[in-house]
């Protein structure tokens, strides 16, 4: 009763406080501002309809490509140093369905005007040199290179790639050492001219800055970038694997503990159940102590330092995907407890204290991803990119609060194909 108490009080505290004011511009969805005044600071993130899903028949080459853009030179002076000169902080990401670059800098019209011109030229000009090439290539193969030793980057890239088997998600984002030593310097040319079109961009913005100081950002930054998207970045439709049972795959790797994975066919974000699976999922493995997976794998057995299950949502595809290390010798036995409790979690035989406190948490947590400009750019940017800016804030408390056992246990039973679980281990088999 504490809990359904504690609930009721803190979701009043949170109907009664005033979330983020998402403000569209100019009356265009892919805008999106947050106007925060209490510090001199903006924050600016930009997401590309594009990730390595787009890399073509060369694994890799959009992650490449974008580790060239920040190293082209104007006037004699590379963009990134452009930026490190007025204090900004800039960083890129790819990631398999999108592209994103973040910049932090004080307000002032200009730094607007210096960082968004030097963003619109760097995102069109082609100047890169052979010699940022070969060095820019030089440490991508290193990185594979070194993801291929560790047990932790070969269970994730490997998972994907029997998840997602002939489709465009499988592969990693930096690519094969075959297609990258392959990539020249005209494949990167033509395929940032294929990806980066204004048709597939976005903008959201976090900080002291007006809505007229935005559209001047956006101008200066679009400027010369073509306007309509090119039908050469169009990505083949995604099919994992999940039409096949359930499947183990064992890969020997020289180590003293073995890593496991689990992947089960799930949800999208926007799917009816996502609430529903997001509270079920807190009692499973996603609350860290208290969880189901927690107390039997490291409290009652002593078998890891750490166990976790979480909802991974792509487009048009949704994974539960469970994960820990252990001792080899203890493998076996740690895929045995986590089937044990899969079965238990979908009889979903919990009472409804059980699912206040879960909500009760997710709603605390919640509150934390508005603490600070760059966590609140982190949620409006993702609050872009699936086209959810309409009353954002509230409809998350009440898809929480709207939660029970009954919606919880009919989503299990109808929302998570338990039968076609993908599990892999890396380590001494």
């Amino acid at each position: 009763m504490k809990y359904f108490i504690s609930l009721i009080a803190l979701i009043f505290s949170l109907s009664a406080q005033s979330y983020p004011k998402i403000d569209i511009i100019k009356d265009n969805s892919n805008y999106l501002l947050v106007n925060e005044e209490s510090l001199p600071i903006i924050d600016v993130g930009i997401l590309f309809a594009f990730g390595s899903k787009n890399d073509s028949s060369k694994k890799g080459i959009t992650n490449f490509s974008f580790e060239l853009l920040h190293q082209q030179v104007l006037n004699n002076k590379k963009f990134i140093n452009i930026f490190e000169e007025v204090g900004a902080q800039f960083s890129s990401s790819v990631n398999r369905e999108s592209t994103s670059i973040s910049i932090r800098f004080i307000s002032s019209d200009e730094n607007i005007t210096i960082i968004s011109q030097a963003l619109g030229r760097m995102l069109a000009n082609r100047d890169i040199s052979v010699e940022t090439f070969d060095l820019t290539k030089e440490t991508i193969l290193k990185s594979i290179e070194a993801r291929d030793l560790d047990p932790a980057s070969i269970l994730s890239y490997k998972s994907n790639e029997e998840y997602f088997i002939n489709s465009n998600l499988s592969h990693p984002v930096n690519g094969y050492r075959k297609d990258i030593l392959d990539v020249s310097l005209d494949d990167i040319k033509t395929h940032l001219d294929n990806i980066l079109t204004q048709g597939n961009i976005k903008f959201s913005f976090v900080g002291d800055i007006r809505e007229s100081q935005t559209m001047k950002f956006i101008s200066n930054t679009l400027s010369n970038i073509p306007g309509s998207a090119n039908e050469k970045i169009s990505a083949r439709s995604i099919k994992s694997n999940n039409d096949l049972l359930s499947k183990t795959l064992k890969i020997n790797h020289d180590s003293k503990q073995t890593h496991i994975s689990m992947l089960i066919p799930a949800i999208t974000r926007d799917d009816e159940d996502f609430y529903n699976l997001l509270v079920a999922n807190y009692i499973f493995g996603g609350s860290g102590f208290g969880s189901m997976l927690m107390r039997e794998i490291r409290e009652k057995n002593g078998l890891a330092y750490s166990v976790f299950s979480y909802l991974v949502p792509y487009k048009n595809e949704g994974i539960l995907k469970i994960g820990m290390q252990t001792e080899t010798k203890n493998a076996d036995k740690a895929i045995e407890i986590i089937n044990e409790q899969i079965n238990l979690f979908k009889e979903f035989n919990f009472d409804e204290k059980r699912i206040d406190a879960a909500k009760l948490g997710l709603i605390r947590s919640f509150e934390l991803r508005f603490d600070s400009n760059k966590k609140i750019l982190s949620t409006l940017s993702a609050i872009n990119d699936l086209n959810m800016h309409e009353d954002y804030f509230e409809k998350y408390i009440k898809g929480i609060q709207s939660v029970n056992k009954d919606g919880i246990k009919k989503a299990i039973e109808s929302k998570i194909l338990f039968d076609r679980k993908l599990v892999i281990t890396v380590g001494n088999n």
